[in-house]
């Protein structure tokens, strides 16, 4: 199933209507999917692999809702904060 066409005119108009503090998430995301392109990546496996962890996530969360959820400001930090 292929995505319906969407313009940039489109595309700035929902951002126009985000929360500012959601705009951080919005470019980071941008940049995974850049990221994805420049390493030549295939999206749709890129895209499972997100979703499940979404959905991992979603699991923990429910499983621990009293727990804070930890931010971290980079792919860094993250993944020094989750080295086993």
């Amino acid at each position: 199933m292929q995505a319906p066409e969407i313009t940039f005119e489109q595309v700035q108009a929902e951002l126009r209507q985000l929360p500012v503090k959601r705009l951080r998430q919005v470019l980071l995301f941008v940049q995974f999917l850049e990221h994805i392109e420049q390493q030549g990546l295939d999206a749709d496996a890129e895209d499972t692999d997100l979703w499940n962890a979404v959905l991992a996530h979603r699991g923990y969360r429910a499983s621990s809702p009293n727990e804070p959820a930890e931010i971290f400001d980079s792919a860094e930090a993250f993944l020094k904060a989750t080295a086993g």
